[in-house]
């Protein structure tokens, strides 16, 4: 394959997530979900996880060696905030070193404030679907600015949102496991693009030159047939899924107003069709046939990559893919699947879509559920 050369300062790194990785975070709602039977296959827990937490030196001279120069992490509220409005100063500390040490290897750090884990204290008080519970974020990120801003290249400030609301009270796979509670995921979703906003602005008032943005899970969904019924189907998931941040609608300027970026998380795509069954919604979500399947049930097409990017071009916005990879144990799969995906970023650039960075999930195997 001929050379495809990217753009000069291009960002080429990795994504992780705290919980993920450190290990025995114990002061959060993911801790105590683990801790029940049944939660997650086969028992596991998180429990030391990658070491990371005492081990990130070791990773970050890896990520060096493999020549990155960015790398995507978030900070744990609950080590910084364990109890309401206390912070821990030794945690604070510790998050200082983390990101000096990937600033001494010459690796830009994209700092993500909320991966999915909320503190057990706000947990308990109903967390994200409570009025008002945008505002409960905000000392925790006023504090990460102030103390860690001078470190931080790029802010992410909530991870996949759409995802984290469907998973908790939709399909019931994330704490705090409830099954289609749409007003529940409604009130959710609300709240933290309320969140998102606030932290954008509080980013900004002490650090007016950062780029701030976040990370959007992307799935692409295609008709499962030229009717048009079908098509219907497929455009009504589309735009659910993307309302907030990247759909069409009355919430785009506010997303043009509080977005420095836009950030995609993209690993996969559905079919859907019409259906009279009401427990799925009226539309069936199926796989492509004929396409292999990832180790998590989904088929993963390269090609859809330039696809998804080319939907933001609209924003005028700079584009980080702030996740992508293949859930697969065949390696070979992985590098086919990875030199094609990254040809057809660099099809999406020459395209005009403002990508600047890809950072792959993920640097070493983690925790997942």
């Amino acid at each position: 394959m001929a050379a495809r050369p990217f753009p000069k300062g291009f960002l080429w790194g990795t994504s992780s997530a705290a919980h993920q990785v450190e290990g025995d975070n114990r002061n959060n709602d993911w801790w105590e979900w683990e801790q029940k039977p049944g939660h997650i296959a086969g028992g596991d827990t998180s429990a030391i996880a990658c070491d990371h937490y005492n081990r990130y030196r070791e990773d970050f001279a890896m990520l060096r060696d493999l020549n990155q120069n960015a790398h995507r992490l978030s900070i744990e509220w609950s080590r910084i905030e364990p109890s309401e409005g206390v912070f821990d100063s030794r945690q604070i500390r510790h998050y200082r070193d983390v990101l000096g040490e990937l600033r001494e290897q010459g690796i830009l750090p994209m700092v993500t404030l909320h991966h999915f884990t909320n503190p057990s204290w706000f947990a308990r008080k109903g967390g994200w679907t409570v009025r008002g519970s945008h505002r409960a974020f905000l000392p925790f990120v006023n504090r990460v600015v102030d103390e860690l801003g001078d470190l931080v290249g790029l802010w992410c400030t909530i991870n996949e949102p759409s995802i984290y609301a469907a998973n908790g009270w939709i399909t019931g796979e994330f704490p705090p496991g409830r099954r289609g509670d749409l007003a529940a995921q409604y009130r959710v979703t609300r709240n933290m693009r309320l969140a998102h906003e606030l932290a954008y602005r509080a980013i900004k008032r002490r650090l007016p030159d950062a780029m701030v943005g976040l990370s959007h899970h992307k799935f692409l969904f295609m008709p499962g047939s030229p009717r048009r019924r079908d098509r219907t189907a497929a455009r009504i998931v589309q735009a659910v899924t993307d309302r907030w941040p990247v759909g069409p609608g009355r919430l785009q300027p506010i997303v043009a107003a509080t977005s420095d970026f836009i950030g995609i998380a993209h690993y996969w795509g559905q079919m859907t069709q019409l259906t009279r069954r009401a427990g799925e919604m009226f539309i069936r979500r199926f796989n492509p046939p004929g396409d292999p399947v990832t180790e998590m049930g989904f088929v993963s097409r390269p090609s859809w990559m330039r696809e998804v990017l080319g939907s933001l071009r609209r924003y005028g916005k700079p584009v980080y893919i702030t996740e992508n990879g293949i859930a697969t144990s065949d390696d070979g799969w992985r590098e086919r699947y990875l030199t094609e995906v990254l040809g057809h970023v660099h099809d999406a650039i020459q395209d005009g879509v403002d990508v600047r960075g890809y950072l792959h999930w993920t640097n070493t195997d983690n925790f997942e559920s």
